[in-house]
């Protein structure tokens, strides 16, 4: 099932739209525009009916993240005071407690809203978590089957998860969470003089056409504009 991003051009870049379910990579570098577009994609989907859900794993207040996005013209405080899209901020205390506590909020917050659009930003953030229960780092192999297990969740529910990661763009082929997502979108921001040009490329994606290369973009008012 194709599910449309939202945003202008997008669509024909990923030859119809996301897959759903699936879990989407957006990767770059800070400042590049991962928050922007994945915001973009859950408000206009929320004004069209659909169940969406924010969740940051940053720790930031919920009035900071609405503040923050209040001037572009797909914000809506309709669709947020309507619950149409919930922005959550996991705490600094769960994501220290752990895989099972975060695993629990994610369940009680998100999961049990029932909606068809997700974002978790940024899930890089899981790199460093500890077993709950073991009170340690997760090992590399724990870690990937901890992830793997909550993606599940998501793909036996029907749920488009957009999850976003600061990753370099040299780190981005070999990076473990590449392999574990099914498509990759790298959005770069690149400095040509004292001009700022940004592009997407979509590196993979499972079971689907796409336009390869790089598609030169814009973030305006009206947020992602693709050229």
């Amino acid at each position: 099932m194709r599910s449309s991003s939202f945003i202008q051009g997008l669509d024909e870049v990923l030859c119809g739209g996301f897959i759903r379910p699936s879990v989407t990579l957006v990767a770059g570098s800070a400042g590049c525009g991962k928050t922007n577009i994945c915001f973009q994609s859950l408000f206009e989907a929320a004004k069209r009916g659909e169940n969406c859900v924010y969740v940051s794993l940053l720790s930031e207040s919920r009035s900071k993240i609405i503040r923050s996005l209040s001037s572009f013209d797909f914000f809506s405080e309709d669709v947020i005071n309507t619950g149409k899209l919930r922005i959550c901020s996991i705490s600094a205390d769960t994501i220290a407690e752990g895989d099972f506590s975060i695993f629990e909020y994610i369940r009680e917050h998100v999961l049990n809203y029932s909606p068809s659009r997700v974002v978790i930003d940024p899930i890089t953030i899981l790199s460093e978590i500890d077993s709950t229960f073991e009170e340690k780092q997760l090992r590399s192999c724990e870690l990937r089957t901890f992830v793997n297990n909550l993606f599940y969740e998501f793909e036996e529910r029907d749920i488009l998860l957009l999850v976003t990661g600061e990753i370099p763009e040299e780190s981005i082929a070999s990076s473990t969470w590449s392999y574990m997502v099914d498509t990759i979108l790298e959005l770069k921001r690149k400095k040509e003089n004292t001009n700022i040009h940004r592009y997407l490329e979509v590196i993979k994606t499972r079971g689907s056409d796409f336009v390869a290369g790089e598609h030169s973009f814009r973030i305006e008012s009206c947020g992602i504009n693709m050229i």
